[in-house]
């Protein structure tokens, strides 16, 4: 398979929720922004001979887990929560809202988490990407009012040190 060289962009990727059900249940975030970003991190420690960085060397730190964020725009906060026969809304999803059926992909006791899978189709249709964050845990959510639309922005972290990237 030949590698695209087609620079992606925002009309190319797709964020899908899952939870950690018997057989999970997803949620493909509609009227996202476009604007998922990630943060990898690596810890170092810097070890010098009376502050002198010459005779000193360098060591591997603590892991750091990975930083997620998207913003998407909000038609409902409530669906399946509120009645059985409405779709699941994205809110009700990363608030494991009771009677939304949403699952923790962690053991019970543990924090909430989700795995979030975001595919990147190359428009060449050659070399298409799937990222895969597990235990992904909501750090803030923040629901805004818009002009023109109402927004949901979530920051979390991924408790692993990198996602998982592979080609589909």
């Amino acid at each position: 398979m030949a590698v695209s060289q087609l620079t992606r962009n925002l009309r190319d990727g797709e964020l899908v929720i899952k939870d950690g059900s018997g057989t999970p249940k997803t949620l493909t975030v509609l009227l996202d922004e476009g604007d998922l970003s990630w943060t990898q991190r690596q810890r170092t420690i810097e070890v010098k001979d009376r502050g002198s960085i010459a005779a000193g060397h360098l060591r591997k730190g603590d892991d750091e887990s990975v930083q997620l964020s998207f913003t998407a725009r909000w038609t409902q906060l409530l669906g399946k929560s509120a009645n059985p026969a409405d779709p699941l809304q994205l809110y009700e999803t990363l608030m494991f809202t009771a009677g939304s059926g949403i699952a923790s992909t962690s053991s019970p006791g543990q924090q909430e988490t989700l795995t979030f899978e975001f595919t990147v189709v190359d428009p060449a249709g050659t070399a298409s990407e799937k990222i895969v964050f597990h235990k992904v845990y909501r750090e803030t959510l923040t629901m805004s009012e818009g002009d023109d639309s109402n927004a949901i922005a979530f920051t979390g972290r991924s408790f692993a040190t990198a996602p998982v990237v592979s080609r589909v």
